[in-house]
């Protein structure tokens, strides 16, 4: 599964170190740099070691890579829950064939990447369902509401809501469903996400509790999840299909078998199939909205190329595109498969490093990056060019977030280092990346534009398997980083990343007020006030300049013209019952 944001962590922040304590209120910056906060670099920094990430997120800072190298580009379908249209509606019936390389477990507790997302979300419904708005559409759940401190959200089920067996889904099965997840020795890509339930700790970490205290079920139609801290965007955490609610009873009937033969609470079900390769799905009768087509078959290929030549030759309905393919199949089919990922590539500085400790330096080094080079010449187009710190498609985003901060002016790099370095004696700068052929190209051009403004610049490749442990030994300086976030709210990048108390925070940028920025988007409960916190935060750590935002990641399938209803989710799924498919592509 992509990396995952973690509520804010209720345990308390560790003590300053030996770079000391941030500037308190009171304290001025000099008028030059007013707008950055001082940082102390760590004398002896190489030794120190930052906090285990990887205990929580084994594949962190590699995920990514992993899913480009592999030449997929992140090619996902979908179809927004809220706010989508139907276009030209075909007819009621007939089997959507989807293309996929692999077929996942059919449990959502183990959808680790977009393949298994799409699949597992036809099968379960969630509480709430994340569309294009800040605020989620009704699920499972008709309504939710928060406490002012939004530290408490009540659910109340839809009357009549089933599993496909034809059983109730009841509030008990909810919270099964998250103690499922949130219990100690889970390996879910999730259970991150539910640090900030009250009574994790003592499920999850030292099993000394039976359940999550924090999830209560008063009657069988309601669910309230109590939080440690205050989180706002809880519920649209909940949206992810990896949440999709399972029954108990067929979980614990099942066993290990439940991941390939479950019984779901979404609009289809998983039925036996006579050919090999093939995963097939069938409406279920009486679900809310009621499906379209017939069913849906997730058909195997071995590699991407092929399931792109099936699709060229009519076998299948929808496939992945090959990246060398992207601009020609958008000439062919259309761009309506081809849409951002909720997810970015970054470079980060490692501001506890004392080379970096100087904001101007790090200003220097991001100006003479050009990352459009990057883009067009090393990823060819199967990305995005990143304009922000929150990926695109993510509702209220900036559009151009980082603005001129990001712009390639050499000659103002320049400037910037004779005025940090009057004595010319500028510190050599390691490029830290993982080995995949790709990166290793993406470092090759930063220390070209490096070494072409005068900043001496060393490659340092890392074994593709280790490169998550290094990112975490708080060695790192300047450095490949990607992010998925599990949710689309701009909390999902800025919290994890740049919250100097998170654990996942891998430039060591350590602000006060970014830090009381965040908390108090978290705590309020205005969507539009609260978006316009985010947005407040998210130009305070562009100031601080300790991430070059470098690439945008795309999904990139296609559909034939007999596929109607067809539109993208950032996190890689599609909601099966609005789809249709007429008898012929014309």
């Amino acid at each position: 599964m992509d990396p995952t944001e973690p509520p804010e962590r209720s345990d308390p922040p560790e003590p300053p170190g030996p770079w000391g304590d941030p500037p308190t209120d009171s304290e001025e910056l000099e008028p030059d740099n007013e707008r950055w906060t001082a940082v102390q670099p760590i004398p002896n920094w190489r030794q120190q070691s930052h906090r285990r990430l990887l205990g929580r997120h084994p594949g962190l800072g590699v995920a990514l890579v992993v899913l480009l190298a592999a030449g997929v580009a992140l090619a996902v379908l979908g179809a927004m829950r809220s706010g989508g249209k139907t276009s030209a509606a075909g007819k009621v019936g007939g089997v959507l064939q989807v293309g996929v390389v692999g077929l996942p477990s059919l449990d959502p507790a183990d959808a680790r990447d977009p393949k298994a997302v799409m699949v597992v979300d036809q099968l379960f419904d969630t509480l709430v369902h994340n569309g294009g708005a800040p605020q989620p559409a009704p699920g499972l759940a008709r309504a939710f509401e928060a406490n002012p401190e939004q530290t408490a959200f009540t659910f109340h089920l839809a009357p009549g809501a089933r599993f496909d067996d034809g059983s109730p889904v009841r509030a008990a099965d909810v919270k099964f469903t998250l103690e499922r997840i949130a219990r100690k020795g889970s390996d879910s890509p999730l259970v991150a996400q539910l640090e900030a339930v009250s009574g994790f700790a003592a499920f999850h970490t030292s099993a000394t509790a039976a359940g999550l205290s924090g999830v209560e079920t008063p009657d069988p139609a309601t669910v309230v999840v109590r939080l440690d801290t205050p989180f706002s965007s809880f519920p649209a955490v909940l949206g992810h299909p990896g949440f999709g609610i399972v029954p108990k009873a067929a979980v614990d009937r099942l066993g290990a078998g439940f991941k390939q033969t479950p019984v779901g609470s979404g609009a289809f079900r998983r039925v036996d199939s006579s050919a090999p390769g093939r995963l097939a799905l069938r409406r279920v009768t009486g679900h809310v909205p009621q499906s379209r087509v017939d069913g849906i078959d997730f058909v195997d290929f071995t590699d991407v190329d092929a399931a792109y030549a099936a699709f060229r030759a009519g076998a299948v309905d929808v496939a992945p595109v090959p990246p060398a393919r992207a601009d020609d199949a958008a000439k062919d089919f259309g761009r309506r498969g081809m849409s951002p990922y909720n997810g970015l590539v970054f470079y980060g500085m490692n501001v506890k490093s004392p080379d970096l400790a100087d904001p101007r330096f790090r200003q220097a080094i991001t100006l003479a990056i050009d990352r459009q080079e990057i883009v067009g010449k090393v990823y060819q187009g199967s990305v995005g060019l990143a304009t922000g710190l929150v990926a695109d498609g993510v509702p209220g985003r900036a559009a151009n977030a980082c603005g001129d901060r990001c712009r390639h002016d050499p000659d103002r790099s320049r400037a910037l280092l004779a005025e940090t370095f009057p004595d010319g004696k500028i510190p050599e700068v390691a490029i830290d990346h993982d080995d995949d052929p790709t990166q290793a190209a993406v470092a090759q051009v930063i220390k070209t534009d490096l070494d072409t403004v005068g900043i001496p610049a060393v490659l340092r490749p890392h074994p593709f398997a280790d490169y998550g442990k290094f990112l975490v030994s708080g060695q790192q300086e300047l450095f490949r980083l990607g992010w998925i976030a599990d949710y689309p709210s701009p909390d999902g990048f800025l919290t994890p990343l740049f919250l100097s108390t998170s654990p996942d925070n891998l430039t060591g940028l350590a602000s006060p007020e970014i830090d009381r920025t965040l908390a108090s988007a978290r705590a309020e409960a205005d969507p539009a006030r609260r978006l316009d916190l985010y947005l407040k935060a998210e130009q305070l750590v562009l100031d601080q300049y300790v991430v070059v935002p470098v690439a945008q990641l795309q999904s990139r399938m296609v559909a034939s013209s007999r596929v109607k209803g067809f539109a993208l989710d950032p996190i890689g799924t599609f909601d099966g019952a609005v789809v249709s498919v007429s008898s012929s592509s014309k």
